[in-house]
């Protein structure tokens, strides 16, 4: 990962892994524990679509690769994505199911309900990476994200 690239490497990396997490939970059929950890990874999520939208993206230079309207656009459909996933994770967690037969249907159903949030945040992410991480001075991107740890509570 290239120097620019890495506050925002840094970042998505963070929150890949908590998400990554959640999937292990889910691939077990621990919903409880499968929903906490979606619960925190959403909001971590927020606070990094935050720290962009109001420390960032203001900044995105005339003749970027993307305009800042681009990724506000795609955080909007990312947050939609997630929070419909959640919808679908807490009614789970809410009333498990019972037999193995049914376990392994819900966890099917929430991978399979999972990935199209999974390929937008990938794309968004190395959307990130490869432009605006080059397009914003990295002294600006240093000061964004001071103070901010997905995985835990701004410092």
């Amino acid at each position: 990962m290239s120097a620019p690239a890495a506050f925002f490497g840094h970042q998505h990396t963070l929150l890949d892994a908590q998400l990554h997490a959640h999937l292990l939970d889910v691939a077990g059929a621990d919903f409880a524990s499968a929903l906490q950890h979606l619960q925190r990874w959403r909001a971590n999520l927020a606070q990094h679509i935050e720290v962009e939208n109001t420390r960032l993206l203001p900044h995105v230079p005339a003749g970027a690769r993307w305009a800042a309207r681009v990724y506000r656009l795609e955080h909007d459909r990312i947050a939609l994505l997630a929070d419909e996933y959640a919808l679908k994770v807490q009614a789970v967690a809410d009333q498990p199911p019972q037999d193995e037969q049914d376990r392994r249907a819900a966890v099917l159903m929430l991978l399979d309900a999972a990935h199209a949030l999974r390929h937008v945040l990938e794309h968004h992410h190395a959307r990130e990476e490869q432009a605006l991480a080059h397009e914003l001075p990295a002294a600006l991107q240093a000061a964004a994200w001071a103070g901010t740890e997905p995985g835990g509570a701004a410092r």
